[in-house]
Formats: C-alpha cells, sequence, structure tokens
C-alpha cells in the first residue's frame, strides 16, 4: 500500500537506488544470520503496524526520499526472486544492518558494501537489460537516476571501537584517511556501471545516540571523546568528493551534513517539535505513545519523525545537503 501511494505522485527521476547500514535497510537483513533485525513488534508500528525490518517506527530518510521523487519504495534486493528482477525498473534497496565501508565491519551476517555493489553490478549487467533495450537508453537511465549511500558508522562502533576489531592499530586521523579511501574506491566502482548523481552520507554523532550518551544523576551528555574520532571522518569527506567529482566527468555530489544539522537540533529541540534527544522511544520493549516527540526510536536509530525532517531538509533545504539540495541536484546535467 504504502509504495503504491508513494508512486502517485509524478516521478521525476527513472530510479533511485539505496546502498548502506541499518539507516536506510527496510528488510534485508530479514533474510540473513544476523541478530540485527527489527522485523519484530515495536518496529513499523506507524508503518501501518508493520515490522518490515525498518529500524525505526515508520518510513527511513531512504523511504521519504523516494516519497519526493515520485517513486515507490525501493524494493529489497532479497526480497525480489531472480525472475522477478528484471521487472524492477524504479530502484532497489540494498542496504544492510550492520554493515560498514570495510567488510570486516558486520554483526553476524550482512551485505557488505561490495556485496551491495556486486548485487547492483548484476542489476545493471543482467536485469535492467531486459527492460531497457538500448545501450544509449540504459545509460541516460542510469546517468539521471539518484544514488544514496549512508553508510560508516558501523565502521567505529562495531569495528574501530571494539577491541577485537580490525584496523585498531591505526591512530583515529590514519583511520579516517583509511575509511574514505575506501570509500572512494566504491564509489568510482558504482559509477563506472553508470552512475552520476551521488548522495553521501557523512557520519552522524553517533556519541549523542542513547546507547553513546553519558548519563549521571544529574545531566545527559553526548560522548563527545566518540564525536570527536568520528568528526575526523565526516571533515575530510566533503573535500574527497569534490576531488572525485574533479576526476570522474559528469558525476555529480551532495554531501549530507548530519553531525552540523543534528547538533542544531540538539541545541533547540522544540523548534523541531522535540521532547526528548537523548532517550529511545521504545523502554523494555515498549513504544513510547507520543513518538513524535522523540528523535530516537531505539538505542541508535532516529524516529521517524527526525528522517521525515532530514530527509525533507536534504531534499529541498539549504541547511542539510551540501552543495545543493536533490531538488537541484536532479535538474543538474
Amino acid at each position: 500500500f504504502l509504495a503504491n501511494a508513494s508512486h502517485s505522485r509524478k516521478k521525476i527521476v527513472p530510479a533511485f537506488y539505496v546502498f548502506g547500514d541499518s539507516t536506510v535497510d527496510a528488510g534485508n537483513n530479514n533474510n540473513l544470520n544476523t541478530l540485527a533485525k527489527a522485523n519484530v513488534f515495536p518496529y513499523g508500528i506507524d508503518f501501518n503496524n508493520c515490522s518490515t525490518g525498518r529500524f525505526t517506527n515508520g518510513k527511513t530518510f531512504a523511504d521519504i526520499i523516494a516519497i519526493r521523487l515520485g517513486l515507490p519504495l525501493p524494493p529489497l534486493y532479497l526480497d525480489v526472486s531472480e525472475s522477478e528482477r528484471h521487472h524492477v525498473a524504479t530502484g532497489i534497496n540494498y542496504a544492510s544492518g550492520s554493515c560498514g565501508i570495510l567488510n570486516s565491519t558486520r554483526a553476524g551476517e550482512c551485505l557488505s558494501l561490495d556485496k551491495q555493489i556486486e548485487y547492483f553490478t548484476s542489476t545493471v549487467a543482467n536485469d535492467l537489460p531486459r527492460i531497457i533495450h538500448s545501450k544509449r537508453k540504459l545509460r541516460l537511465y542510469l546517468s539521471k537516476s539518484i544514488y544514496l549511500i549512508s553508510i560508516g558508522s558501523n565502521d567505529y562502533m562495531l569495528n574501530y571501537f571494539n577491541p577485537n576489531g580490525t584496523n585498531n592499530n591505526l591512530n583515529p586521523e590514519e583511520y579516517a584517511n583509511y575509511l574514505l579511501e575506501q570509500l572512494t574506491l566504491r564509489i568510482k566502482r558504482i559509477y563506472d556501471l553508470g552512475a552520476r548523481k551521488f548522495v553521501i552520507s557523512r557520519i552522524g554523532q553517533i556519541g549523542c545516540t542513547p546507547i553513546s550518551v553519558i548519563r549521571t544523576l544529574f545531566s545527559k551528555n553526548c560522548n563527545e571523546y566518540v564525536n570527536q574520532m568520528v568528526k575526523l571522518y565526516s571533515d575530510k569527506l566533503p573535500g574527497k568528493l569534490q576531488e572525485l567529482q574533479t576526476q570522474l566527468s559528469h558525476s555529480l555530489f551532495i554531501n549530507v551534513d548530519n553531525c552540523s544539522f543534528s547538533q542544531k537540533i540538539r541545541n533547540s529541540p522544540e523548534q523541531f517539535g522535540f521532547k526528548n534527544i537523548f532517550d529511545p522511544c521504545v523502554q523494555r520493549g515498549k513504544p513510547c505513545v507520543n513518538r513524535n516527540e522523540y528523535y530516537f526510536y531505539d538505542f541508535a536509530h532516529p524516529a521517524e519523525a527526525a528522517n521525515k525532517i532530514f530527509a525533507n531538509e536534504c531534499f529541498s533545504g539549504i541547511q542539510l545537503c551540501f552543495p545543493h539540495n536533490i531538488e537541484k541536484l536532479i535538474h543538474a546535467h
């Protein structure tokens, strides 16, 4: 129903392809052997009261962008049978909770970013040519579509900060540089397959998630040590994307500055409709009643109310996505 409802708007780009982690996973992990799943109550309570595998109460950032693009919600790659895949021409969601930029980042099974790109390669090489028969038309279709990559938090939370993680021998700056180098290689692979218009998320302030917040009897504060580590990566990302745009002809990049924007929300939550920015809405397995007043839904993931603010701001605003919003990206050549 939701997918069809979103499609009632006029489609303004051919397709929307989603790569990433639990911030945009809509249920791929339901098909994998992992504890990182959100296919149980109270997830999805505001998504037709259906726990689809989204790590929130309603729609994700990617869902809302798809709706604004006039497209159906991108189906999950692992949910579409091989015989049906060539019928899907409006985009696919390859994202997988607990995954990261690095193949070693995971909690149980997940679709690594490499695996997601491997599946996208199959989409471009095997599935799309069965619907779009002309090579020129396929190139045009791919160049006008939008590609969202929302990933990186787990490379810190499940990897770098984990005593058993890989690359712990690198200092924070070296690790940030290494992650960016690895991300760059993967973006180039997506570009080589025909993608031109990218929306790339920085890593948010994970030191401010309910699981990381420092709590005392009298106060709740973000873990600034964690935030500063991640900031090294996020501050360097825009420069990397500018470099890429220079190297890769006709490529266009938007970066989502969720660090600065989430700080704006924390500085004046009421202005954005929030009464609670540090606690999860879900307590002891039960969701709060006033879900629109909570920034976080669970221990680490935003509630739909926050996702809506971020998606709408990135789509048509001026405070979150740089050097311009998605609306401008659509019309750029």
